[in-house]
């Protein structure tokens, strides 16, 4: 049984909604294309904000956090971070980015899942079966990655689309079909 979402098998995560409350991430923002993506820019994000992650002193360790928006066809807007307090010193270059609470369709993505893109899709169609629209207001995609994450891996990250509040758009009777991908 998978212990990050209680499904039979790793290849089969629930799609759920949950709550994100609102944060302060400190981190890294990077402006490119998907090509450049694809090279590995945003993963050198990725690696220099858990290099900040590993040399902090909190008693918690966030998860990485990183928010994409899609600026046109070839470009998109990345920030990778994670949760600091408010007053809490950052290493240069980083900035502070204050993220909003916000609702989300979720589901774990373990190394052995394959395709992150089409793991996307899955949850895409779950939304369409539930009657639920994204919200693109703050970012397109959220992914929160373990804190000890192996980049050098397949990735294995929670996938996040959030979506419009959802006492607006329940279902007639009731709730919402879980479902596995």
């Amino acid at each position: 049984m998978c212990q990050l979402c209680g499904e039979g098998t790793f290849a089969a995560h629930a799609i759920a909604l949950s709550e994100r409350p609102q944060e302060i991430l400190c981190g890294l923002r990077w402006i490119g294309t998907y090509k450049a993506a694809a090279l590995g820019e945003t993963e050198q994000l990725l690696r220099k904000v858990q290099a900040f992650s590993d040399v902090r002193k909190a008693m918690w360790k966030s998860p990485i956090v990183a928010l994409s928006r899609t600026v046109d066809d070839a470009t998109f807007e990345y920030f990778a971070g994670i949760s600091v307090e408010p007053a809490e010193a950052m290493p240069a270059g980083f900035e502070l980015q204050h993220i909003p609470e916000m609702t989300v369709a979720s589901s774990w993505h373990g190394h052995e899942d394959g395709d992150v893109l089409a793991h996307y899709g899955q949850i895409l169609d779950w939304l369409r079966a539930n009657g639920l629209r994204r919200d693109r207001t703050n970012c397109d995609h959220r992914e929160e990655y373990p804190h000890d994450v192996n980049l050098d891996a397949p990735p294995a990250l929670r996938l996040m689309l959030p979506v419009e509040s959802v006492s607006d758009q329940m279902p007639k009777g009731g709730g919402f079909t879980a479902s596995a991908v």
